[in-house]
């Protein structure tokens, strides 16, 4: 898969070649026969696949483009260019960027949908601008060494690649090691920052720029009628199928039985058949026999309905060597537990077939759950009806009393109530919660960390309550941190995950609908299920429950556990957690998953447990501390 790399010097010295050698084999120690590079005076642009790099002169500037990732509305793009799209409309993805770059300028990038990260070089400014997409999952990371800026879509790039000697960012390791994340832009590592999802950085003189240039308003859908909501979805969850389907090889998808990957593997099932995509998708699904977390019974179903066979694999148990190997090997933190087995079987397999893109329902539960949020713009607008019809129809049987609290809690209580205002508006990020005990107080204090949850709110400017709380699920500021290892694992079997549900045009349309609509009745995924009627088999669309995956967790804890103790963690003897604590509460989970996983979980921890274990064995294989 891609993956983008470059130096700059801001005091206008010539990039040597002998530097690049370091820089690409750290980005591609096993794809350095189709990697490409270009270096002229103080810039040097790397990718690892041939069509990643685009160096040709457009109009009379020289343009050079670094590109990672993938353009979802190449049609509309190559209209914009007139005649020289005609000419792009076989080129790659990057040099179209280049195109666009060099006919409109910085505000090319209010065009694009897709997912990607992109380098451009301007050789007539001799400036660097980089820029991640809104609902960007390529990472693209940057540092600033005296005059010298280099980024990376790899931390290994940036460290090795130009040699910098690394330092721990103990702040950032403090809201990973309490599993409660606020900053978009810092990485473990001290000076080495990432681009958050739609900004943007320019290097010009030695001098850094940063800006979200995406900033959009929204239309109000919220007075469309349920059939127009429905329709509307429909043709936009279909373009972005179709647009994720786009690859000269044939297209996996995951197949678990949930809602989310159900309708994309059926729609696009029914798109093929109707001639809308060319190949049939292949469904795979991970199988975890006598486990809680199977749910055979579910893809099964929707195998039938299709008339069509998944490919089945097994998990794959973790392994302590195994994600040392990996954090040594990447830097980065490593695969969750629950995560590495299944995400390695399918790409071991995928890879097998020669397939090269893996389609998931990610988003799904972001975008299409629903919640309460709109009701404070109900009450407030006047809408008194709608509000009253839909606070009084939350589930059958619910008491009147409950919905009553519900309704003054949910729609006055943000309105009148720093508090409540603050968890509608960030729902990612209780600030009002307690200090997690693992945590040592003295070195919280120290690192500040309750004071980054405090100050992690930015500025929206968007309209209503729905909206601002919408926002903060274009971009979480975990999503990073947990996905960039998944991503980066898949992209070393040769395997991109592409997310249909995080399709911009998707996104505009879940930023402005009716909160009624996406959950109604106390029924989350409202709209989804409406849209599903006939697409979905009928159980799986009126499925009220999810899979939980808290037992390869809770197993590889034990495994680690049992080679070292809690309180021989690296966290506890640097004084940064309190092992005694980490080993009390794992016992809870243990004993819980000895006892079959019923009932509610002992202690909501299970995340900051695995994240204890995380940064040990990161910060023995990736930073190299010693046990």
């Amino acid at each position: 898969m891609r993956a983008i790399a470059g130096v700059v010097h801001g005091d206008g010295r010539a990039i040597e070649a002998s530097c690049l050698g370091p820089l690409m084999r750290s980005i591609a120690p096993d794809r350095a026969p189709e990697a490409r590079s270009w270096h002229d005076g103080p810039a040097a642009l790397i990718a690892t696949t041939l069509d990643g790099l685009c160096n040709e002169g457009q109009g009379e500037a020289g343009i050079v483009t670094s590109f990672d990732g993938r353009l979802d509305n190449r049609a509309q793009l190559l209209d914009l260019l007139g005649d020289s799209g005609r000419i792009l409309r076989s080129a790659p993805d990057s040099r179209i960027v280049a195109a666009l770059f060099d006919r409109l300028g910085e505000r090319f990038l209010q065009e694009l949908v897709g997912d990607f990260a992109i380098a451009i070089w301007d050789e007539r400014r001799r400036r660097l601008l980089l820029a991640r997409s809104p609902t960007g999952w390529r990472p693209l990371l940057w540092t600033l060494d005296g005059a010298r800026l280099g980024f990376a879509t790899e931390p290994a790039a940036l460290i090795r690649g130009l040699g910098i000697s690394p330092a721990l960012n103990e702040a950032l390791l403090g809201e990973i090691l309490a599993a409660r994340f606020a900053s978009e832009t810092e990485t473990p590592w001290r000076g080495i920052f990432r681009l958050a999802p739609g900004t943007a950085l320019s290097f010009e003189k030695g001098e850094v720029r940063r800006w979200c240039w995406y900033n959009e308003s929204y239309e109000d859908l919220s007075r469309l009628s349920d059939g127009e909501h429905v329709e509307r979805f429909n043709a936009l969850f279909d373009q972005a199928i179709i647009a994720c389907m786009r690859s000269d090889r044939p297209v996996a998808a995951h197949l678990s039985g949930g809602l989310d990957s159900s309708a994309i593997v059926c729609r696009a099932t029914e798109l093929h058949r109707a001639g809308a995509i060319e190949r049939q998708i292949g469904p795979v699904s991970v199988r975890y026999p006598g486990e809680p977390q199977d749910e055979t019974r579910w893809s099964e179903l929707v195998e039938q309905h299709l008339g069509i066979g998944a490919r089945v694999v097994g998990d794959i148990n973790w392994d302590i060597e195994s994600s040392g190997d990996w954090c040594a090997d990447t830097l980065q933190l490593p695969v969750r537990p629950n995560t590495v087995g299944p995400t390695l079987s399918v790409c071991r397999l995928m890879q097998e077939k020669g397939e090269r893109v893996l389609l998931t329902g990610e988003g799904g539960d972001d975008w299409m759950n629903g919640s309460h949020a709109h009701w404070p713009d109900l009450l407030l607008s006047g809408r008194i009806g709608t509000l009253l019809q839909e606070a009084f129809a939350q589930g059958p049987g619910r008491p009147f009393a409950a919905n009553l609290r519900s309704l003054l809690a949910e729609s006055i209580g943000p309105i009148v109530s720093p508090a409540r205002r603050a968890r509608v508006l960030r729902p990612f990020l209780d600030t009002a919660a307690p200090l997690p005990p693992w945590i040592r107080p003295e070195w919280a204090d120290r690192i500040g960390l309750e004071q980054r949850w405090r100050d992690a709110a930015r500025p929206i400017d968007l309209p209503g309550f729905a909206q601002r709380a919408r926002s903060t699920v274009i971009a979480p500021a975990n999503r990073d941190l947990i996905f960039d290892p998944i991503q980066a694992s898949a992209a070393r079997h040769g395997v991109e995950l592409r997310h249909p549900f995080y399709d911009l045009r998707l996104l505009r349309f879940f930023m402005g609908a009716a909160g009624g609509t996406l959950q109604r009745h106390g029924q989350r995924k409202h709209l989804l299920r409406e849209a599903m009627r006939g697409t979905l088999p009928e159980p799986v669309r009126q499925r009220q429950d999810k899979a939980r995956f808290p037992a390869p967790v809770i197993d590889a804890l034990k495994t680690y556990f049992a080679q070292r103790p809690p309180t021989d963690l690296l966290a506890a003897r640097m004084g940064w957690i309190d092992g005694a604590i980490v080993g009390r509460l794992f016992d809870e989970q243990r004993r819980w998953r000895e006892s079959g996983l019923t009932g509610a979980a002992p202690n909501p921890c299970l995340a900051g447990l695995w994240f204890c274990v995380a940064v040990d064995i990161w910060l023995e294989n990736a930073f190299g501390m010693k046990p």
